[in-house]
């Protein structure tokens, strides 16, 4: 919603995310926002990768750009037509229409076609550096999560969405071979990869919900090499594993998978992650979140994901050196607000901002 768009930016000052831009009474303080961020963000980018930074265009010296097989509406064809078609929400359909797809070669999963989201900075007046935000959606969920956020964070810098291994509309193969492992070091085999191959630069990392454990689970093992700061939105750091699920055979495992599947479930979680849900959690809004869930290995990926037993972070947090940025809705029926202040208590270079009128997902 606005107020989470306008208060985020206002933080942003301090760190490289997104600029105060959003509503018009706060202009005056929108232009500092961007002036202060501009700073702190060409301070992050490396020289070294100063001509990559300033063509706005993704680095893929090593990279296999294959492209997606599309229909004659522009769709990937990968993903069931009848289902698309059912989707009103023009800023889905111009994600679904904009995704890209890499062929990346990670040393523990193999060929992975990596889908993600490419939008370069639209701020055309400036002519240096500009830093690169690498976006990571929760779980079971795709980068279609993020589709009213990207417009806004392009504006002051290149935005990359990725669906890593097993989540969303990356395929590393469990169509073919259902016994795949899949936990969270393939995971960050994955993203090492698509940064270092597609991004090219350190990146901010921006996570969301469980997204916010894969960016801690990364950023732990490559803070100044690959990641310059942290953002954490509602974000997963004290849930360490994911219990019992781990241990249960695999029939129980698959009939758990396919619940997740259900529109009863998927209703019930979309009217719990907004504040405003007359106005965002809507039939549409679910059909959109369970758009991946058609896919064919999505069963397996998930399952494999649950027999990993999942990211354990919460002892990594206090060896986090960079400079990160808590955000949190006060409003979160998913993860209570109070792990907001456990963030903030453990981790060492952070600030923290309180979004009002927000639930666990941003609008």
């Amino acid at each position: 919603n606005q107020r989470y768009f306008c208060s985020l930016n206002k933080e942003m000052i301090s760190l490289s995310s997104i600029s105060a831009t959003t509503i018009a009474k706060q202009h005056a303080v929108a232009q500092k926002s961007h002036r202060s961020v501009g700073r702190f963000a060409r301070s992050m980018v490396p020289s070294s990768h100063s001509e990559s930074s300033a063509s706005g265009t993704a680095t893929t010296a090593t990279t296999a750009e294959i492209g997606f097989d599309r229909d004659e509406d522009g769709y990937p064809s990968c993903i069931p037509r009848e289902y698309i078609d059912e989707i009103e929400e023009p800023a889905a359909l111009d994600v679904l229409k904009n995704m890209q797809l890499a062929q990346l070669m990670v040393p523990s999963l193999g060929l992975v076609k990596t889908a993600y989201v490419f939008e370069p900075c639209s701020n055309t007046t400036s002519s240096e550096n500009v830093p690169a935000f690498v976006l990571l959606h929760g779980f079971d969920s795709s980068m279609l999560e993020f589709r009213r956020l990207i417009p806004k964070l392009n504006r002051l810098g290149d935005v990359y969405v990725v669906d890593l291994a097993g989540w969303g509309f990356s395929d590393c193969g469990f169509a073919e071979n259902a016994d795949i492992q899949l936990g969270p070091a393939q995971k960050r085999d994955h993203l090492q990869k698509f940064i270092e191959d597609v991004v090219g630069r350190p990146v901010t990392l921006l996570g969301t919900s469980l997204g916010g454990s894969v960016a801690i689970d990364f950023a732990a093992e490559y803070q100044g090499e690959w990641v310059n700061s942290l953002v954490l939105v509602d974000a997963q750091g004290f849930i360490d594993g994911i219990g019992p699920m781990s241990s249960m055979p695999r029939f129980l495992s698959v009939l758990g998978v396919q619940v997740l599947k259900s529109i009863p479930l998927r209703n019930m979680a979309n009217k719990m992650a907004y504040f405003d849900k007359e106005r965002y959690a809507t039939e549409d809004a679910m059909r959109i979140g369970r758009l991946h869930t058609h896919l064919p290995g999505w069963t397996d990926a998930n399952v494999a994901f649950m027999q990993s037993g999942g990211y354990a972070v919460s002892t990594r947090l206090k060896d986090m050196n960079l400079p990160s940025l808590v955000v949190w809705g006060r409003n979160d029926e998913i993860l209570d607000p109070s792990y907001a202040d456990k963030f903030m208590d453990v981790l060492p270079n952070a600030h923290m901002v309180w979004i009002d009128e927000c639930g666990h997902v941003p609008a």
